[in-house]
């Protein structure tokens, strides 16, 4: 579904406000929930841009309107730095489940090498989902528990809200090269 449980926002939109990004890159924006979150929380000038799979979203749901810019691609085969460099923050919010594990330590792997800041959330909770209205993209191929994800995100795991629907990580640059010292 383009759209997310509310659980975890306000921790969310707090973690955005405290980051004052520069640049954000929201992955699967959906209907636009982070942008309408915590734009107003972030500074003057902030850049958030969308990464959305499924090309109906960006006019059912106005994301040009949203968003400063909007890419169609699937985060899998997108090369980020066609984007911009070094985004302060990059929102993987109720993505990595609808792909394989496999892929979802890729698209993790390229977002550590490229992003200072990576906001993960998660369902918790296993939840079979099909496609939306033809929306393959909407599936959920995997589950992740707060075990795996936290184990993926490794030294630079900063911190962690976890409720009965979803899990929230956020994971740091900076704190993952003063764990590699």
């Amino acid at each position: 579904m383009p759209t997310s449980d509310r659980e975890g926002k306000e921790w969310a939109r707090e973690i955005i406000q405290s980051l004052a990004p520069s640049v954000v890159v929201d992955v699967g924006p959906g209907e636009g929930t982070y942008v309408h979150l915590a734009r107003d929380v972030t500074p003057d000038g902030c850049r958030w841009i969308g990464v959305e799979a499924w090309a109906p979203y960006i006019s059912e749901y106005g994301l040009f309107d949203a968003y400063d810019w909007v890419v169609v691609s699937d985060i899998r085969h997108l090369d980020p730095y066609t984007l911009v460099r070094d985004p302060d923050l990059v929102i993987l919010a109720d993505v990595l489940e609808h792909m394989s594990q496999l892929e979802a330590r890729g698209v993790l792997a390229r977002m550590r090498d490229w992003a200072h800041n990576i906001l993960v959330s998660v369902p918790l909770a296993h939840h079979d989902q099909g496609d939306v209205n033809g929306n393959w993209f909407e599936i959920h191929r995997e589950h992740w528990s707060s075990r795996e994800i936290r184990r993926e995100l490794g030294a630079g795991l900063v911190d962690a809200r976890e409720g009965d629907v979803l899990g929230y990580y956020l994971w740091s640059a900076e704190k993952a090269a003063r764990g590699r010292r």
